[in-house]
């Protein structure tokens, strides 16, 4: 039988602007933490490389992990070691961080993906790691993977959802059609999961889109109401389910062009994103960052469709807003205090011409004009970096290795 869980989007109400304690913050630089020995995983994805050089030369020693011989973040000038982490099987990734904690080589581990941040939240008690002091608690961190879960916290927070069906059998499809309607989407269940997406128009699209995704997930699939609004998201940084700082970016180009990762985008406040990921977070005592994203209903409001509990693909734009999260996180596993100087807002332009923006303007043309323009405007910032040029040859390799050009 289906799972249905949510009637459709919710009224809201409340102070978009909530204090924010400031028993944990302060706006000197007198909680600086000293000297420290960290270690980045994810080493091959750009937000990896975006934690790398927002750290820069802040710890002692830097060491990035990765599941390749060879990751763009483990290129960077900044970082001190590489370590090539093959085996993935639970046993053999904990006794890896044990080996490199043990050894006096990293005192922190700074998970930056969402498989490796459920990983270690998941085997907390296990690691020879202070991560209680960046992760959320361990129902928290649940709650945001599974999505049923989350949407059930957003109706109990007054969230607004799309009206979604969590499709445990076959059997269940039916129903599920004539509580969603058409046109609607079939997705992951869990938010690590590999991920999939895919618009169904009937009843035998949907049967046909379970069986497909039956056979490659473990999660049952959602299937949701396609909204025809504009996606939007909420990016943050808690302590004990307060928001120290947060922003809204909005995307410009993304690639692939009909939906994907974020290409060029910009910083903005928006109070009622800011409000709606406040009450989720607080709910969820959430400790760590986080990202909230929204989908536009028809009259435009914004329902949430996922909670990533992870650093983002477009980190870069953040920190060139001002808001030095990775940095602002460790501060606090090392002095229980977050630093304001290193979260001022200003909002930013910011563009990824390696990763989306050449190829986008490649698959769409027309395109092209506004990319050059952010290629040589002051206005636009990119995460091309001439001082630390060795990440970019990866970079651009996966690129040509993906055949996006």
């Amino acid at each position: 039988m289906p799972d249905i869980l949510q009637g459709g989007p919710a009224a809201a109400t409340g102070d978009p602007r909530a204090p924010v304690g400031n028993h944990s913050i302060t706006n000197t630089r007198e909680f600086v933490p000293s000297p420290m020995n960290v270690l980045v995983t994810d080493g091959a994805t750009n937000k990896a490389l975006a934690v790398v050089r927002a750290l820069g030369d802040a710890p002692e020693r830097l060491g990035v992990s990765s599941r390749f011989p060879v990751s763009p973040a483990g290129l960077s000038r900044y970082a001190d070691d590489r370590h090539w982490l093959r085996d993935r099987r639970p046993d053999a990734l904990v006794a890896a961080f044990n080996d490199l904690a043990t050894d006096g080589r990293y005192d922190y581990l700074l998970p930056v993906g969402g498989e490796t941040f459920e990983f270690v939240s998941e085997h907390r008690d296990e690691l020879d790691f202070p991560v209680g002091d960046i992760l959320p608690g361990r129902e928290a961190m649940r709650t945001a993977v599974r999505k049923a879960e989350t949407y059930r916290l957003a109706d109990r927070e007054d969230v607004p959802v799309p009206k979604t069906v969590r499709l445990t059998s076959e059997d269940g499809v039916d129903r599920a059609a004539d509580v969603v309607g058409f046109p609607a989407v079939l997705k992951t269940g869990v938010e690590t999961e590999e991920r999939f997406v895919r618009r169904v128009d009937s009843t035998d699209e949907i049967r046909a889109a379970y069986r497909d995704y039956a056979d490659s997930h473990e999660s049952a699939p959602l299937v949701q109401e396609a909204l025809p609004g504009d996606g939007r998201g909420y990016f943050g940084l808690c302590v004990d389910g307060e928001l120290v700082a947060g922003y809204a970016h909005r995307r410009i180009r993304e690639y692939p062009p009909e939906g994907g990762a974020s290409a060029c985008a910009v910083s903005e406040d928006d109070d009622e994103l800011r409000e709606y990921s406040e009450r989720l977070l607080s709910a969820l005592d959430w400790t760590g960052v986080a990202m909230v994203e929204f989908k536009e209903a028809a009259d435009g409001t914004p329902a949430v469709v996922e909670m990533n509990p992870k650093f983002w693909g477009s980190l870069d734009l953040a920190i060139a807003s001002g808001l030095n999260l990775p940095r602002a996180l460790l501060s606090y596993a090392e002095t229980g205090r977050v630093d304001r100087s290193d979260l001022e807002f200003t909002p930013q332009r910011v563009h990824w011409p390696l990763s989306g923006d050449l190829t986008h303007a490649w698959r769409r043309p027309r395109s092209a004009p506004a990319v050059a323009r952010d290629l040589i405007s002051p206005e636009t910032t990119s995460n091309l970096r001439a001082d630390d040029p060795l990440p970019h040859t990866v970079e651009a390799l996966i690129t040509l290795v993906r055949r996006d050009i």
